[in-house]
């Protein structure tokens, strides 16, 4: 990735609103997101497996964080329930990573129509770059925790309690590591 002191041009992320230097990064379709902040999250999943035994805990945190900020309009609506689906059961009921993706098999077998959520104009100010560059492991794994609770904060009421209640309907209670 170019750094920031870089000569070149930058781009926008059109779903975090970082600026970043311009990159050859491919496409990613999948989310709202620039290739720049798309680079930035193969990175910060780079950072993550190479401090695995620190930061494993929080890998579909991290997930579901930047699929939260990053939500496509046009992309299936099962993509932001699952991302804000993950956000909560990690930040309001304690679950980790083997029981959020365990409810998200739970939920995909035993549900299909998905509500069609609407982000907020802006899904908290830090990024996956404010994670990235936060500095050593500590700072990450803080940058981390507090840049996944701002995302699922910057939703709005009503989108976060559709989630609450969807998740407390389709996944089991022993799923839940905080009730």
């Amino acid at each position: 990735m170019n750094t920031p002191d870089d000569t070149r041009s930058s781009t926008i992320c059109p779903g975090c609103r970082a600026e970043l230097p311009v990159s050859d990064w491919p496409e990613t379709p999948k989310y709202n997101a620039s290739r720049e902040c798309a680079e930035v999250a193969g990175e910060l999943l780079g950072f993550e497996i190479e401090h695995a035994a620190r930061l494993g805990y929080l890998h579909q945190l991290r997930i579901d964080a930047y699929g939260a900020q990053h939500v496509n309009p046009n992309a299936p609506r099962i993509g932001p329930v699952f991302a804000l689906n993950g956000l909560y059961m990690f930040l309001e009921r304690g679950s980790g990573n083997v029981d959020v993706r365990t409810a998200h098999g739970i939920m995909a077998n035993s549900y299909d129509d998905w509500p069609r959520l609407v982000p907020p104009a802006r899904a908290g100010e830090l990024t996956a770059y404010d994670v990235l560059t936060a500095g050593g492991v500590d700072e990450v794994e803080s940058t981390l925790l507090r840049w996944a609770a701002q995302v699922w904060e910057s939703w709005p009421d009503a989108e976060r309690e559709t989630i609450r209640n969807l998740t407390v309907e389709l996944v089991p209670e022993r799923y839940f590591r905080r009730r």
